[in-house]
């Protein structure tokens, strides 16, 4: 049984769950056929990734490709340039919320993850979560798993907060800019209401965590009960999880802003992509429109997330975003497709960094891995969990192993 200071003492009564030791190297108590499974799975993702975009390629056609690089000319440079860009503010957001607990982690380390799984999810047919395994597969062996699950979370969390935070401002600037109509002050509104919503329940989401909550909306329905059950197996490590979210917000409020106020400067710097597309093509709209074009036509991915490689929605929202601005719609149709070359691009480059390079240890799955990371819970004398116990513990209480 691990005891806390306050036990050793004789002065306190609760037992600690005991904490993933940093120092551990990352092939300690790990079996040579889970690192080699890892490898497997690790190589596999990749490999379907590359058969991905092969297709894609083959389904853009490579002679379309050429046509509209041409087109835009010299302006394709900086466009593709800018994206470097847009990942490092992505990358510090990640780094930001990891920062104080993995002090070995480093920023180079996390803008290669994150280029990396941005590639992977671009070619992930369904959702565009692909990548997010991989990124927890690739940081595990220096966090521990527990932390690399909650930090690409909570990292998943900012960034979608930092997108309805970035969609108001851009209703606010649509009110302002574009002529007004009842039919435009009706949408706006409906998407405001929609969006602030969505921002409070997420905000209660990084208060109160997100896997307590649903293990208890899972057991209330008959339903839902393989996933209780599925949950229930692997609750101390999903509540581990939980209590690492919660912290960011509760006594990290500071990290967790700069984290999102990052986040948001990516999104603002990517509106400059539309912006370089405009002048590429002679278009005489602003900045301002710009910023409009990337809020609406974001908006409307994120609201057809479910449809195979955006195949289609990216176009035809474009082409309903310029229409609403009042301007030929068929521009929006072609910043699709510069859109596309510029993501093949950096698919190309993202996994160039995604390849595996034989030293990451990686179990089959990342259940497998919270499962064989976690330890049992030690029980105490009136029968409590030590690991129920320990999530509530006090900021400054740490368990002893000396």
């Amino acid at each position: 049984m691990v005891l806390s200071r306050a036990d050793r003492l004789g002065a306190g009564r609760q037992i600690a769950a005991p904490e993933e030791n940093p120092r551990l190297l990352p092939h300690e108590g790990r079996s040579q056929s889970g690192t080699a499974a890892g490898n497997k799975a690790k190589t596999v993702i990749l490999l379907i990734g590359i058969a991905a975009f092969c297709y894609l390629v083959w389904d853009f056609g490579i002679d379309n490709i050429v046509q509209n690089v041409v087109r835009v000319g010299w302006w394709f440079v900086p466009i593709v340039a800018l994206w470097a860009v847009v990942y490092l503010f992505n990358a510090l957001a990640w780094y930001i919320i990891l920062r104080d607990h993995a002090s070995s982690v480093r920023l180079g380390a996390i803008y290669r993850l994150t280029v990396s799984g941005f590639a992977i999810n671009y070619v992930t047919p369904f959702i565009n979560l692909g990548g997010e395994p991989y990124r927890v597969l690739s940081l595990r062996s220096q966090v521990g798993i527990h932390r690399a699950v909650s930090s690409v979370i909570l990292y998943n969390m900012v960034r979608m907060l930092s997108h309805f935070y970035f969609w108001i401002a851009c209703v606010v600037v649509a009110l302002v800019v574009l002529p007004t109509s009842i039919g435009l002050v009706l949408t706006m509104v409906a998407v405001l209401a929609v969006v602030v919503s969505l921002i409070v329940f997420f905000y209660a989401r990084h208060r109160m965590g997100i896997f307590r909550s649903l293990m208890g909306a899972s057991t209330r329905s008959r339903l839902f009960r393989p996933l209780a059950r599925k949950l229930e197996k692997n609750s101390a490590a999903l509540l581990k999880i939980d209590a690492q979210i919660t912290e960011l917000y509760r006594e990290r409020r500071e990290a967790f802003y700069q984290a999102l106020c990052c986040e948001f400067l990516a999104r603002l710097i990517a509106s400059f992509e539309f912006y370089f597309i405009l002048q590429a093509i002679g278009s005489n709209l602003s900045l301002i429109h710009a910023f409009l074009i990337n809020g609406g036509s974001s908006l409307i991915l994120n609201l057809f997330f479910f449809v195979p490689f955006e195949l289609g929605t990216r176009e035809g929202g474009l082409y309903l975003v310029m229409q609403g601005i009042g301007v030929a719609s068929g521009i929006g149709i072609f910043m699709g497709l510069i859109n596309r070359v510029r993501e093949l691009c950096w698919i190309v480059i993202g996994f160039a960094l995604a390849f595996p390079d034989g030293r990451s240890q990686t179990p089959h799955s990342v259940l497998e891995m919270m499962e064989q990371d976690t330890p049992a819970p030690t029980v105490k004398a009136d029968g409590t969990s030590s690991i129920a116990l320990g999530l509530n513990l006090p900021k400054h209480s740490r368990t002893l192993d000396e």
